[in-house]
């Protein structure tokens, strides 16, 4: 993604930045400005930003000024301070989530009042109570922000405004989620979003750890760490050569004669949750759903491409000897704990998790490096992942036309437009590429001499980070996202055929009649 021009501007900024804190980010406003004169003295393209990508215009009228409206905005309590702090205290994503706010508001002259729904935010609570203002149509709410999940659980309810209909609004834009707006959209109807103000959407993406000294230990006959990365690079990171790693990378260190907890593995799982199930299932290219020659979305979940990728995460769940995988383990915090204590602690060599885990390795001893998710063969074209579906969603509640600013001339949904565009847009612009390309980055590139593999494959990451019709709107039919997490975290199967058999009349009945929602509106 980046030229070498710019990520030798990104490590300049990272020694600044992060020196004065022996590994954590640099806090002051001062070597924030250090950066920023450092950058401008480098001989940047004018037709480039900072960040060395192509400068982009606002579609924003210049002009565009709505006289100190309060705009009322609707937050699950979830990566909340992604979307709003408080005050400034001197963290470099902190401030700049607070100065993109203050800036939205000194230039479309607004006041964002952010209402925290006092509720459990991980299931369709926070969207039910979106319908029932638009229900009553209060008219409470312009925008709402939530569990990306299940978000679009009331879609079918008309409790969103399109989109697409919304002014202001240009999801040409880069700062909008192409592969979302893709994915979301049919027949021209797209009623939740996602964009750069969405963190989440990309620092949970779905990944693999590994340990580099372990890595060179373990596996001197393929070239260490620099063999796996070279895997990467010539497109042979597959589900089958990760099990072929692992598989007998297991010494009895309790000596107790039995797989434990106790014991050095190569690798291990909770196997629950989006991470690392979905993630693997969409590494290998296993979606929910795919479109026809017609952009319609038709279920893919029967097939034998689906009925292979169970079988072979199967294979890795539960029979490798260097895999600990335990049906007790299933969506349960404590294991999950033990898991990344190990790996931290270098009784692991991988472990699977989003991004962010990468925030609790400052104190590893060893380094540690990045892979993609596996492909399901070398034939794939490219490495993919998913991310934790808690990623933050926007949406407009429907009629929010129908209720005006203060100045009794200008209805509310260009104020809603406005303000959702102008945010994202300023996420782009100041906060995504601080946290992506400085704060982030910065905590994988634990060595000097990986030949920027670290930095090259996690662009491979979030070059493939994916969203999916199918997992998007899975909660509408029969939440059919879960029954990888289901068969192999729960009940240690791969009996694809009779979970299938069980589900199929009302998955298909549900999915057909979200199809029409669209298609017949």
């Amino acid at each position: 993604m980046k030229k070498l021009l710019t990520l030798m501007l990104v490590l300049s900024m990272v020694l600044v930045l992060f020196a004065a804190c022996g590994g954590e980010p640099a806090k002051t406003q001062q070597q924030k400005t250090e950066a920023s004169t450092q950058t401008e003295t480098k001989g940047q393209d004018p037709d480039k930003d900072e960040w060395g990508r192509d400068k982009v215009d606002s579609s924003l009228p210049t002009d565009l000024n709505f006289n100190g409206e309060t705009v009322n905005i609707y937050v699950g309590d979830y990566h909340k301070s992604d979307l709003f702090t408080d005050a400034l205290n001197d963290d470099i994503i902190n401030d700049a989530v607070y100065n993109r706010n203050i800036k939205v508001e000194e230039e479309l002259g607004v006041e964002l009042n952010w209402i925290l729904f006092e509720g459990n935010p991980s299931d369709t609570a926070f969207a039910s109570s979106i319908d029932t203002a638009v229900f009553n149509d209060t008219g409470d709410y312009d925008i709402a922000m939530g569990y990306g999940y299940f978000l679009p659980s009331v879609i079918q309810l008309m409790t969103y405004s399109n989109l697409y209909e919304i002014p202001y609004l240009d999801f040409e834009k880069p700062w909008w989620n192409q592969i979302y707006v893709e994915q979301a959209t049919l027949s021209d109807q797209m009623y939740t979003c996602v964009g750069d103000l969405s963190l989440a959407s990309t620092y949970n993406a779905g990944c693999i750890f590994f340990n580099k000294r372990l890595a060179d230990e373990h596996y001197g006959d393929i070239g260490g760490a620099d063999g796996i990365y070279k895997l990467v690079m010539d497109g042979e990171w597959t589900i089958d050569k990760f099990t072929e790693l692992v598989k007998d990378k297991w010494i009895d260190s309790d000596g107790d004669g039995q797989k434990s907890e106790g014991d050095f593995i190569a690798f291990g799982s909770i196997w629950s949750g989006p991470i690392p199930c979905d993630s693997f299932q969409y590494g290998m290219d296993a979606p929910i759903t795919r479109d026809d020659e017609n952009g319609i979305p038709y279920l893919t979940y029967n097939t034998e491409k689906t009925v292979n990728a169970l079988n072979k995460l199967y294979t890795l769940a539960y029979e490798c000897d260097g895999v600990l995988s335990n049906q007790s383990y299933y969506n349960n915090g404590t294991a999950r704990e033990m898991f990344q204590n190990k790996f931290i602690n270098a009784n692991m060599i991988f472990y699977a998790y989003t991004l962010s885990f990468a925030n609790q390795l400052g104190d590893m001893k060893d380094d540690y490096g990045l892979l993609p998710m596996p492909k399901f063969d070398t034939k794939q074209d490219k490495y993919y992942t998913s991310q934790s579906d808690t990623y933050t969603a926007f949406a407009i509640p429907a009629g929010i036309e129908n209720h005006m600013c203060s100045d009794g001339t200008t209805s509310r949904d260009y104020l809603a437009g406005a303000v959702l565009e102008k945010l994202n847009e300023e996420s782009y612009r100041t906060v995504a590429p601080n946290y992506f390309e400085v704060v982030m980055k910065y905590r994988y590139i634990r060595s000097e001499n990986s030949e920027d593999y670290d930095l090259k494959v996690y662009d491979l990451i979030l070059e493939g980070n994916n969203f999916n019709f199918g997992l998007i709107y899975s909660n509408l039919y029969g939440n059919v996202s879960f029954k990888f997490r289901h068969m192999i975290g729960k009940d240690a199967s791969n009996d694809f055929a009779s979970m299938w058999s069980s589900i199929e009349s009302d998955v298909t009945s549900k999915f057909e009649d979200t199809i029409s929602f669209f298609t017949d509106f």
